[in-house]
């Protein structure tokens, strides 16, 4: 038994849509992604601040922290990600990256924000949070070890931005960044231990930025969606044409 025309008729238009959105998809994913995010690029949220600027205190969002347990074979710790519930901050770590004392059994990793964060160096003006990454050993609680840098990426708000710098618990230290996906907001690192991270710019930098490279953050998300928009009425104007068709050879 067929079914009725009305449900063939939704049956089409879904058709249609998910294969829209499947070309959607994979156009995405032919084109990349931000460092943080995985898929279609979608336009984050505002950043969130620990001290925000005095016009941005009234609709700000206290930033979100971060921790992940990850396990110990033969003394070094599995690889693994860690990301802060708001997504501005990961680290990604291979295998042996980390190591643990003897006798422990895991390592929690964390990363918080830090509201009293040590100074900056003269010169330099801090973008955004300062954010502290720390991992120990369970049972214990001893510190584990860098045996090799891992993959760190710091989102930074809009304006000036030139590198990430690290504290080491005595002097703040420059880093080679690299910049994310169509220049922004995020910045990456090969990070050489555990500390305070943050994006940094020299004192009255002016941003680089054009309006038009704002904007092409967004146009890849947007230009999907008009893709799937169309593709969706598409489907539904061939239905409409279809069933306008039998209707009149039924006349």
């Amino acid at each position: 038994m067929l079914p009725p025309p009305r449900r063939r008729a939704g049956a089409r238009v879904a058709v249609g849509l998910l294969a829209a959105g499947l070309a959607a998809a994979t156009l995405a994913h032919s084109r990349g992604a931000p460092p943080v995010y995985d898929g279609i690029i979608v336009p984050p949220e505002p950043y969130r601040w620990e001290s925000p600027p005095p016009n941005l205190r009234a609709g700000n969002k206290p930033p979100l922290s971060g921790e992940s347990t990850l396990s110990i074979s033969n003394g070094q710790v599995v690889g693994g990600t860690v990301r802060t519930g708001d997504g501005q901050v990961v680290f990604y770590l291979g295998v042996g990256a980390f190591k643990a004392p003897a006798g422990s059994t895991s390592v929690m990793c964390t990363i918080t924000p830090d509201p009293n964060p040590p100074a900056l160096p003269a010169g330099v003006d801090l973008r955004g949070n300062v954010y502290r990454i720390a991992c120990t050993a369970r049972p214990g609680g001893a510190s584990a070890t860098v045996a090799s840098p891992y993959q760190l990426t710091i989102r930074f708000p809009p304006g000036a931005f030139k590198e990430i710098q690290s504290f080491d618990g005595q002097a703040w230290h420059r880093l080679p960044t690299h910049l994310g996906a169509g220049g922004g907001p995020y910045a990456t690192v090969d990070a050489p231990g555990f500390g305070e991270y943050a994006a940094t710019a020299p004192t009255g930098a002016q941003s680089g930025e054009s309006i038009f490279t704002v904007l092409g953050r967004y146009v890849e998300f947007y230009g999907i969606l008009a893709f799937v928009i169309l593709f969706g009425l598409i489907a539904v104007v061939q239905e409409m044409r279809r069933r306008r068709g039998l209707a009149k050879k039924t006349r």
